[in-house]
């Protein structure tokens, strides 16, 4: 309709980053209509949206955390950036807080900036190993002891080189209980079908993927997987996947376009599996 606008257009105006637009419309916190592939706003749901943006978490707490750490992340001051999460946890704030909201929206917005021109190629770099190291140290932070409640299978797909998302997607589901099976970037269809197979108490099976010119490279590991397990839960997880991935890939159980999507795909799969079992 006449002057309705896209998310890219509507995270512009709100100062965020597309995916946390897409995450208010996701919420029903955001009234938007699909469009295709997409979702429009109108104006007046914005301006709603807007009236009412005292009420939303990350409008005056969040950026503040998010933003302390973000200068840190700049200044590639590891140590710093650690005692920023540290602080915010003992505020309160919980763990899954602190990879979404501090760790994934600060690198986002440092993207936006690298993007616009406002920063060094380098700096993203530094601030991205920089947090592929906080999340490390997070996740041993919080590992849980005992018997898991089962295990997935997470990797990227064969040519995604992004590792990042995989790693804090796997943490957010190891903080419900679940142990993940890492297998990192660029991973070959074989090696998911490999790594399942050997992996007692299967809950599902999870492909990264953050570019739309690799969905047909997903879609190989769909294949082969299906091949050999027609039965286990498949989650492809990412923006390429949030975006296109319903329209574009075969066999899918579920897509998931943030961590937090994944965790509730990865919880259903998980009840679903222990009713069959009764």
């Amino acid at each position: 309709m006449e002057g309705e606008l896209n998310l890219k257009q509507v995270a512009s105006r709100l100062g965020v980053h597309y995916m946390t637009a897409y995450r208010y419309v996701r919420q029903g916190r955001l009234d938007a209509r699909r469009d295709g592939e997409g979702w429009r706003v109108a104006p007046a749901a914005l301006a709603a949206f807007l009236a009412g943006a005292g009420d939303r978490p990350s409008a005056a707490r969040g950026a503040d955390w998010s933003a302390r750490l973000e200068g840190r992340l700049l200044a590639a001051d590891e140590p710093a950036a650690w005692q920023v999460i540290e602080a915010a946890l003992a505020a309160g704030r919980s763990p899954e807080y602190c990879y979404v909201e501090m760790l994934a929206g600060a690198l986002a917005h440092i993207g936006e900036r690298w993007a616009a021109g406002e920063l060094d190629v380098a700096d993203q770099h530094l601030a991205t190993a920089v947090v592929a190291r906080l999340v490390a140290r997070l996740g041993a932070r919080f590992r849980r002891p005992g018997r898991a409640r089962g295990t997935a299978v997470f990797g990227a797909a064969p040519g995604e080189l992004h590792s990042l998302p995989i790693a804090i997607a796997s943490d957010l589901v190891r903080l419900r209980g679940y142990d993940v099976l890492e297998l990192g970037a660029d991973v070959p269809p074989e090696a998911f079908v490999s790594a399942a197979a050997r992996t007692p108490r299967l809950i599902c099976i999870g492909i990264g993927v953050t570019q739309p010119e690799l969905l047909g490279a997903v879609q190989q590991v769909l294949d082969a997987v299906r091949a050999h397990d027609g039965e286990v839960p498949v989650l492809v997880g990412g923006l390429a996947a949030a975006t296109f991935g319903a329209t574009r890939l075969r066999g899918v159980s579920g897509i998931a376009a943030d961590g937090a999507a994944a965790v509730a795909l990865v919880e259903r799969f998980a009840a679903a599996r222990t009713l069959r079992a009764v």
